[in-house]
């Protein structure tokens, strides 16, 4: 037996091999217990992934078991709210509050963006609003509908009047006693309409279909007006005697916008006495009419004929700068010399028997109440007093007060 130990026989080294002194497990050599314990583990690990991943990605109606119900609604003042100040207007925004610990859903998400604006109470009375919507109403301006009564004061015509509230002078006229055409005193009380048409005071019983009928309306445009009360009326409706109902857009008959005259003689010769718009400050009162006499000529020099006769003008207009004279058109008297109410501004007026001439407009006058004057004769100077829109003279010619053509008469 020899004393030299046999070296023992090994695999070589292998440097590449795990150094770990931990001896490697052998599964095969664990406990049934023990391999079940670990499947059930790998399962349970397993199901919750699958069950988060369902909670993020696809949202449910109903929130998963365990998971805290996100609240429908959130009351502004239970979360005190993140202010933000804005790019554009500098003004703070409320950012939506949220309760803590919750996780939203997607349908949850989008509700409570859906929610309306609204305005959150700080704790330190400060009001913030984001971006508040103020819905609101535009009210039209429209006409009042009720009928106003107006005093007449010193120094108003019915065109003034009318022009004040912007309406004709015709609704006027239609609207009161015909008396006060021509014959506008102070303190007299006028109806005025709220627009163009005019008012009836009924005396007869008639229905609402024969007053449309008179002034040329639909029956409907008398009913539906509001301030005539005349709720659930039909055309067939009887109107009684002393009501008083206004006729919107309605028109009567023609207005001849000429003032009152009295005479105590009249025909061809027209000699007696004669009164031009009595009560006026410019009338003369009652003035002897001896008679016209002389040839006619035109009553200004150097003018221009700016408008005609018409059934809506009683004359002719003849422009010439302020100041140009203006002569007597045939030989008379002086009946009237002043201010009028009835538009012609500052008017003379003479009598020539059963003529007579009206020279509107003017700046001043040459003549006095009662004087005789021979044709040509220079009574007053043009102007552009009066309802008038630029210096001009306004020429009428009457024959017993009835309004003529005078291009019928004379040449211009």
């Amino acid at each position: 037996m020899s004393d030299e130990l046999e070296p023992l026989e090994h695999d070589p080294a292998d440097h590449l091999a795990d150094t770990n002194p931990m001896r490697p497990v052998v599964v095969d050599g664990l406990p049934m217990w023990r391999r079940l314990i670990g499947l059930v583990s790998l399962l349970v690990a397993v199901g919750l992934t699958v069950a988060t991943i369902v909670l993020v990605i696809l949202p449910g109606d109903e929130p998963a078991p365990g998971v805290p119900e996100v609240l429908s609604t959130v009351e502004p003042t239970a979360i005190q709210p993140t202010l933000e100040p804005t790019a554009v207007t500098g003004e703070p925004t409320v950012a939506p509050p949220v309760a803590q610990g919750s996780t939203l859903s997607g349908e949850a998400g989008v509700a409570l963006l859906n929610q309306p604006l609204q305005l959150v109470s700080m704790d330190n009375g400060f009001t913030v609003t984001r971006n508040e919507f103020r819905p609101f109403t535009v009210v039209p301006d429209r006409p009042r509908s009720e009928l106003i009564e107006y005093e007449v004061v010193s120094g108003d015509t019915m065109f003034s009047i009318a022009e004040r509230f912007g309406i004709k002078p015709e609704s006027i006229g239609w609207s009161n006693a015909r008396s006060i055409i021509g014959n506008l005193r102070p303190g007299m009380v006028l109806t005025i309409p709220p627009v163009d048409g005019a008012v009836e005071l009924i005396a007869n019983d008639r229905t609402i279909a024969d007053l449309a009928q008179g002034y040329a309306v639909d029956p409907y445009a008398i009913i539906d007006w509001e301030s005539n009360g005349l709720y659930n009326a039909t055309p067939d409706t009887v109107l009684v005697s002393g009501m008083r109902v206004f006729i919107p857009g309605g028109t009567a008959e023609q207005i001849s916008w000429t003032p009152r005259v009295e005479r105590t003689s009249s025909g061809s010769s027209g000699v007696g006495t004669i009164s031009f718009a009595p009560g006026e400050a410019g009338s003369c009162g009652q003035v002897s009419n001896p008679g016209g006499f002389g040839n006619w000529q035109r009553p200004i020099a150097g003018y221009t004929f700016v408008q005609g006769f018409s059934a809506w003008h009683a004359g002719v207009d003849l422009a010439a700068p302020v100041g140009t004279p203006v002569s007597a058109a045939l030989g008379g008297v002086v009946i009237f010399r002043g201010w009028n109410s009835f538009g012609y501004g500052y008017l003379v007026v003479l009598a020539h028997g059963p003529f007579t001439t009206i020279y509107g407009h003017l700046s001043d006058f040459n003549v006095s109440c009662g004087q005789s004057v021979s044709p040509g004769q220079v009574i007053a100077f043009s102007g552009n007093s009066g309802n008038s829109s630029g210096p001009h003279l306004h020429f009428e010619i009457r024959y017993n007060d009835i309004v003529q053509d005078p291009t019928t008469i004379m040449a211009f």
